[in-house]
This record gives C-alpha cells, structure tokens and sequence, in this order.
C-alpha cells in the first residue's frame, strides 16, 4: 500500500484557484438549503478560550455536508485581538481539513483565514438576497476590520445598487482605510463618520460587526424597512432593536443558543422574546418561511456561523485547486506517493 495522499494549499494557493465572492455565496446558500433539509451533521462548535480580552480563542467546528458535497471536515481557527498590535501577526489564523466521506481520508488541509472572512461575509450576503429591500442604498458598517470588507463586498455583490457606505469603529484610521476600499472596489460614495449613530440613521441596511458586548446601536436609530446583520458573537445593540422588528432570523437556532452570548440567545434566556418566534434562514431560502413580505418590515438578522458553510466552501476551493494543479501534494504516513 502506498500513501495516503492529500493537497496542501496556502493561503497563495487559496487565492491562485480564484475563489470569489460568488463562489462564496453559492456554497453559504447550499449550505443553508441542505441543513434546512437535514443533509447535514452539525456539532456545536467548541470554543477554547484563553481569555478573549487578554490573550484570544480556539473554535474547533466540524461538520458533514451531504448532498452534491457529501464531505466532511473541520476548521481550527484562532482569534487573537492583540496579534496585529503586539506581535505584527493578522488578528485571526486558520486551518481547514477536508475528508472523504466514506474512507475518512484526508483530501486537503488548506489556510481557511480569508476564507472564513470570505463565508462571513457571503452569510449575510445571502441573508440580504432575501431579507433586504431590493431598493436598498445605504449601508452602515459597525466594525471596520477584516470581516467588514467581504460584508461590503458580499452586499454589494447582492444588491448592486447599493451606493453608500457609512462606516464607523472608534479607530478611526480603520473607518478611513474601509472607506477608502469601498470607494476603491466597489465605486460606493463611502466615508467614515464620528459616531454610530450618524452611520446608522437612514441606513437601509446596518451591520455589526464587533467584539463589543455592550449595545453600540440604538433603537431610536433604526428606520423603517431596514435589514440589520448582527455578525458579532455578542450584543452589540439594544433588546429593542431586536423587539421593534418584524421578523428575527438566525442561521442555527440551536447553535446560536448553545454560543449564549448572541442578542438573540440572552433574549430568549432571558423570557424577552420566545424561541418560536426565530426563524431560521435555511427555511426561508427553501421556501417553507416568508422572508420579507413588505417594504416597512424591519428585519433582524443574528448569524453565528455553522461550520456547514466552510464545509461547502473548502469542498467548492478543493475543486477548483485540483482542476488546476494549485497546491503540494503530501503523503499523510511518509511513505513514496504513486
């Protein structure tokens, strides 16, 4: 027997197959569709926490996809605020191992750090194909780091006629340099602004996307028919941004209680509003849940990421990095490849 062969791929590599957002957002609306219809096996994530404040965090999130995918594998990611600062390193690293499904062989290990900003991005994407207005202008991002680049880019990507950008994040060099790629990239009028809430009055759509576990947005400030995507994994707006709407969705309801520390998961904790009133997203995007159904409606959506979704978009990376002879191939057990 000879080794057990497995593509290893950087983040260059990762790049080199072209991966887009496109792509992205195909394999994040997969991904909700077959959870939805049960051809998948979800563990809870595990979190090992450092202290999150002081040092960082480990999320170790495996899955099965069935369907077209029929694959399973696992993400280990590492979230350090500190790293850019301290030591010149990105805030967060990842892995992402790919398995065959019936031999339980390895197919690839792959840097999944963009990646997983990549998905992020592509889950609210896709939360907004069917839950914003399709006349939606204005966009207020909450955040400027990483993950609110592939936000804006996934929105856009979404919804083109989007054409402004209001960014906050208390450094405001960070809010600048976001501005200055939305203008760059997606020919969006955007500009960092001084304070939240002139970010987010008169958005049509509003993300979050913070470590803050202290409202930042107000109620006062949401308008009428607006989408909110809150991507943080804490609270990072008042209860009754979240009452006031008309419709509240998650990607995992019994995930994002099993995290705790989403909005929705304190509030359902904490009697203020009830678990049968959450839908989840899969079941709007298969048709059996109404998604927007008026142009008023306000709309809340609370995503924790599934490890389904990096499934999906690993498997389609993969692919695209086979076809194109991307990547090193290694022997798992040091024994001469064929």
């Amino acid at each position: 027997m000879g080794d057990i062969e497995f593509l290893y791929l950087t983040q260059e590599d990762v790049k080199a197959t072209g991966i887009d957002m496109s792509t992205a957002l195909e394999a994040v609306e997969d991904a909700f569709r077959l959870h939805h219809q049960g051809q998948v096996n979800l563990p809870y994530k595990t979190v090992l926490d450092l202290g999150e404040r002081e040092r960082g965090r480990g999320n170790a999130m495996p899955a099965y996809v069935g369907g077209p995918y029929d694959v399973f594998g696992i993400k280990w990611i590492a979230g350090f605020p500190k790293n850019p600062r301290d030591y010149g390193l990105p805030r967060a690293t990842g892995l992402f191992i790919l398995n065959d499904a019936w031999r339980g062989i390895p197919l690839a290990v792959m840097d999944c750090t963009l990646l997983s900003a990549l998905r992020t991005g592509a889950v609210t994407g896709v939360g907004a194909r069917y839950l914003a207005r399709r006349d939606s202008l204005s966009v207020a991002m909450i955040g400027a780091g990483v993950q609110a680049r592939t936000q804006a880019e996934a929105l856009k990507a979404v919804l083109p006629g989007l054409a402004e950008l209001r960014a906050f994040d208390p450094r405001r060099e960070a809010a600048e340099g976001l501005a200055e790629e939305a203008q760059a990239r997606f020919g969006m009028a955007a500009r960092a602004v001084a304070t939240a809430e002139e970010a987010v009055r008169d958005a049509d759509i509003v993300v979050t996307v913070t470590v803050a576990d202290e409202p930042i947005v107000k109620e006062a400030w949401i308008k009428p028919g607006s989408f909110f995507a809150a991507v943080g994994s804490y609270q990072e707006e008042e209860f009754e941004v979240v009452t006031n709407s008309d419709l509240v969705v998650v990607d995992g309801i019994e995930h994002v209680l099993h995290r705790e520390t989403p909005v929705i998961a304190l509030m359902i904790q904490q009697k203020r509003i009830r678990r049968d009133a959450v839908v989840e997203l899969g079941a709007v995007v298969c048709g059996d849940r109404p998604g927007r159904q008026r142009p008023e409606e306000r709309i809340f959506f609370s995503p924790i990421g599934m490890a389904i979704e990096d499934v999906c978009l690993c498997h389609k990376v993969y692919q695209m990095a086979a076809r194109k002879g991307i990547g090193t191939r290694l022997g798992l057990l040091g024994r001469d490849l064929p």
